[in-house]
């Protein structure tokens, strides 16, 4: 078995960062949000909201976060070419 080559100090920082905006994400989508619907009655806009400002407080989370999400939109459309040309597949 081939031995897993470690991380570098540069992909650590990196995984590091995309970690620290999910974690902001995912603490405005289920703490703040819901707690300030249930406050307020109104929906929650998360423009402008919890992690919007964290991503404004430091620019290379930000940086990563907006490299992910491209990536993440990037990876669905791909899928999504695959299943519908594996759907086609199937009917010939």
């Amino acid at each position: 078995m081939a031995k897993i080559k470690a991380f570098t100090a540069g992909e650590k920082r990196v995984f590091h960062k995309l970690a620290l905006a999910m974690i902001a994400a995912e603490i405005e989508s289920q703490v703040i949000k819901p707690a300030t619907e249930k406050e307020t009655g109104k929906p929650y806009q998360s423009k402008g909201g919890y992690l919007d400002i964290y991503l404004k407080s430091d620019p290379t989370v930000k940086r990563v976060w907006n490299a992910f999400q491209k990536e993440v939109q990037k990876v669905r459309s791909d899928y999504l070419k695959y299943a519908e040309a594996e759907k086609a597949n199937e009917g010939t």
